[in-house]
């Protein structure tokens, strides 16, 4: 279950390259403007607890517009990346072409390394929760604020699953092995190419995180920590799926994964 991959066509990826960039780039609009919500939310409670610095825009139409431009332009350039850039880092979304092909889609990946890969999420989730339960007791954190509700974290692990996994996976991690690539005579990225991408694009998706984290706890050494290494933990999963089963099981895994961690799981109560 765990060592089969996607096949990768590279001419049926070519074929339908642009229907695939523009089904991305629509994910990703997608993506954002489901966010707003859960980020509005978080500014509403960080306003609450007394923060200063906070400020809410009180049309939410002229923030649409803003998400959706923004969207818009970081998206383009994302698909740009992942899927014309990096054509030949032997990642990028096949599961999609194979859609557009009207091709049976279990020629090129077997259901089963669908259902690890999620399987896969759920247990790492799992594992997570169960680290966070023991460093509550051994080590509780400080002034923590107060957290969304369950059902905003509901909409936000569909946009954070779309948008995330392009932005860094998609985006990120292919460019990266493209640029590794590039000083390699090799016709396909190797193993440990493409698991040096995997590592630093999951750093720079912990990195990404601590500005959330921040919302929600002061950021100290130790939260700072937890914050890095669970997001390596999750951003290695996840950039291990993208290689192995393309962009759009990664992103259903992290849906999965949200869905858990947030949704059933109580990771910072």
């Amino acid at each position: 279950m765990f060592a089969s991959s996607v096949v990768q066509n590279q001419d049926e990826k070519k074929k339908y390259r642009w229907k695939v960039s523009f089904t991305v780039l629509l994910l990703f609009i997608f993506g954002a403007i489901i966010n707003l919500p859960f980020s509005r939310e978080v500014k509403n409670l960080a306003i609450e607890a007394g923060k200063k610095d906070i400020t809410l825009n009180e049309s939410i139409f002229s923030e649409l517009l803003t998400i959706g431009i923004s969207g818009l332009i970081l998206g383009s350039i994302l698909v740009f990346i992942g899927l014309w850039v990096s054509s030949n880092a032997n990642l990028g979304a096949p599961l999609i072409a194979r859609y557009f092909s009207n091709k049976p889609m279990s020629e090129i990946i077997d259901r089963k390394a669908i259902l690890s890969s999620i399987f896969l999420s759920v247990i790492i989730a799992l594992i997570l929760l169960v680290l966070f339960e023991i460093q509550s007791e051994v080590y509780p954190v400080p002034n923590k604020l107060p957290r969304p509700s369950k059902m905003y974290y509901l909409i936000v692990a569909f946009s954070a699953g779309i948008t995330e996994e392009i932005m860094f996976r998609l985006g990120l991690m292919s460019f990266i092995v493209t640029v590794i690539h590039s000083f390699k005579s090799a016709d396909n990225p190797g193993n440990g190419t493409v698991w040096a991408a995997i590592i630093i694009s999951a750093l720079f998706f912990g990195l990404m995180h601590l500005p959330l984290s921040n919302n929600f706890v002061d950021l100290t050494p130790f939260t700072i920590s937890v914050t890095m290494i669970g997001n390596l933990i999750t951003g290695s999963t996840f950039g291990w799926i993208f290689w192995k089963r393309g962009l759009l099981v990664a992103i259903l895994s992290h849906i999965v994964f949200d869905l858990v961690f947030h949704v059933i799981g109580s990771p910072y109560s």
